[in-house]
């Protein structure tokens, strides 16, 4: 049939054809990219939320990466606007978020923020019938439920409305053994998590254990859902998305005359190794995390994001891009930003970081040895649990701080298919909080750099600059010794570590326990030192081996 086609018009048509195959492919198949943020620091962290609380406070301190026009009265329109954003592409301005996971002192009962590791968004293209069509500027997604108390039905993820309750959130904690579990054994989630029965690693609520997997410290898990109904409002995130179903080949499809988007998956790793020797994982009713909210059984997991893509950007992702691991600024054809650190006040002008004597926000724990109260969940059109209750606080007032004990060793704190429908928003959570009085911090060590000598956690020793002609050293420790690889090769600025860390410039590891797991990346001699983990590139080789190996397949 091509027999009539002049040589020039073939090649044409072969061209024409090569150029459709990605799209076409990427129905009959997954295909994704993973987009990574950068700086030293999230964009902010701070009791803000302008989807469920716009003009905020919100009731509990969120942790946010993206565009810096990030406020309590954020749109998509608004957010375009941003001169710079944490994420690696230079066409996404959107808000990622999450609660910030605090660590629930067992001695003296202060709280302290732990420190951001690192953040993955997944951008999923699921193999489907429909066309997958970039997200609308300006849409509002909520997945999981701020105000749950009460355990799922499984530790498993359930992404399918057809297979029960969506189960969008769980927690990861790679371990070096998992003997004893992570999740007690027939757990009905009353006193402890569900264990995923698919993965040892992960779970429904907080593991009772020490993460101390390599490269991989505590990590929250969260799906979103990624159909729209177009005759919904944008901003109507209570019932404006819902998780696709199984179309019987093989396929994921959205209803007929939605939008089928690219399926999002969050992974926030926590730097939980910073307190593991200030709580014992074989101690009863040990588990010290929380989240900002005050849900110590972490049952309440979830997130939001505000969509702010050059749209066009987005689409030649979507129809051309299968980087996987690699990362989405791998896709060919996309603008990457030049790395450095794009961050912004905290919206709701407030101390949350620091030595706590309570959650900003006043918020009081409640799951497991505290009580869980009844089920706040609404039964949405999708079968998913899906409250969502960070609603805005009656003050913008937090808690006073508490000096840490003298005893204690300082820390350095920093800074899937449609989602859930239906979320009712607690009028109570939104209206009755206690004001508080405003919060004072315990003094932190100064990171400048006329200060090179801080201590920056319990297990990690005192760090001090030393020239950029030296070569990488580990003192006082053998790294090869306890399964750590020392680094070859570098001749970028060093900072030597007197007793369980080394960094350089490239990328920073410090030992736990058994493990080694990659901390802070120095961008510049000059720089503080960071207390959250860039994407280098050393630590992204390890990140993705590590999650090829842990998790990759839990994904599909």
């Amino acid at each position: 049939m091509f027999s009539s086609l002049s040589p020039k018009s073939l090649a044409t048509l072969v061209a024409a054809l090569a150029a459709i195959a990605p799209a076409v492919s990427a129905k009959d198949s997954r295909t994704f990219a993973v987009l990574r943020f950068h700086g030293d620091d999230p964009l902010t962290i701070g009791r803000t939320d302008p989807i469920v609380s716009p003009g905020g406070p919100s009731s509990h301190v969120h942790v946010v990466q993206g565009g810096n026009a990030f406020g309590n009265s954020a749109t998509g329109e608004s957010l375009l606007k941003s001169t710079c954003s944490t994420a690696n592409i230079a066409g996404d301005k959107s808000a990622y978020w999450m609660p910030q996971v605090f660590f629930h002192d067992p001695k003296n009962g202060s709280f302290e923020p732990v420190p951001l590791f690192y953040m993955n968004v997944y951008y999923f293209f699921e193999a489907t019938n429909d066309d997958i069509t970039a997200f609308p500027v300006g849409l509002q997604m909520v997945s999981g439920s701020a105000t749950r108390k009460t355990a799922p039905t499984t530790g498993n993820d359930v992404l399918d409305p057809a297979e029960g309750t969506i189960q969008p959130a769980q927690f990861t904690c790679p371990r070096s053994s998992y003997d004893p579990p992570s999740y007690p054994v027939g757990s009905d989630g009353s006193m402890a998590g569900l264990q995923d029965t698919n993965n040892k690693g992960a779970g429904a609520g907080f593991p009772f254990a020490e993460c101390d997997g390599y490269a991989s410290p505590l990590r929250a898990d969260l799906h979103f859902p990624s159909c729209y109904d177009p005759s919904k409002a944008l901003t109507d995130f209570q019932s404006n998305t819902a998780f696709p179903t199984d179309a019987g080949d093989g396929k994921q499809d959205c209803p007929k005359g939605w939008l089928h988007m690219p399926h999002l998956f969050y992974e926030m790793y926590w730097n939980t190794p910073l307190f593991v020797d200030r709580w014992d994982p074989a101690a009863a009713d040990s588990q010290p995390f929380v989240l900002s909210n005050g849900d110590a059984a972490g049952f309440s997991l979830h997130g939001d994001f505000l969509a702010a893509w050059d749209t066009t950007v987005l689409q030649h992702i979507i129809d051309t891009c299968d980087a996987g691991d690699a990362g989405m600024d791998q896709c060919a054809g996309v603008d990457t930003v030049l790395k450095g650190n794009c961050n912004i006040p905290n919206p709701t002008p407030e101390d949350v970081t620091g030595v706590l004597s309570a959650l900003p926000g006043n918020n009081p724990l409640f799951g497991w040895q505290y009580g869980t109260g009844s089920a706040t969940g609404a039964t949405g059109a999708t079968g998913a649990t899906s409250t969502y209750g960070s609603g805005k606080s009656g003050s913008s007032s937090s808690a006073a701080a508490v000096a840490a004990p003298s005893s204690a060793k300082a820390s350095t704190p920093s800074s899937s298919p449609a989602v859930v429908a239906n979320h009712a928003v607690s009028s109570a959570d939104a209206k009755t909080e206690a004001p508080s009085p405003s919060p004072t911090v315990s003094p932190s060590p100064s990171l400048s750099p006329s200060s090179p000598s801080v201590v920056v956690s319990s297990q990690v020793a005192a760090v001090s600059a030393a020239p950029s002609s030296s070569s990488a050293v580990v003192s006082s420790v053998d790294a090869t010794s306890t399964g750590c690889a020392a680094p070859t090769d570098i001749s970028t600025t060093i900072v030597t570590v007197p007793v369980t860390v080394y960094s350089t410039s490239t990328s920073a590891i410090y030992q736990t326990a058994a493990a080694c797991t990659l901390s802070s990346a120095v961008s510049s001699p000059s720089a503080p030192y960071p207390t959250s983990v860039v994407a280098s590139a050393a630590g992204a080789a390890k990140r993705s081996e590590h999650m090829h190996r842990h998790v990759h397949a839990r994904r599909h």
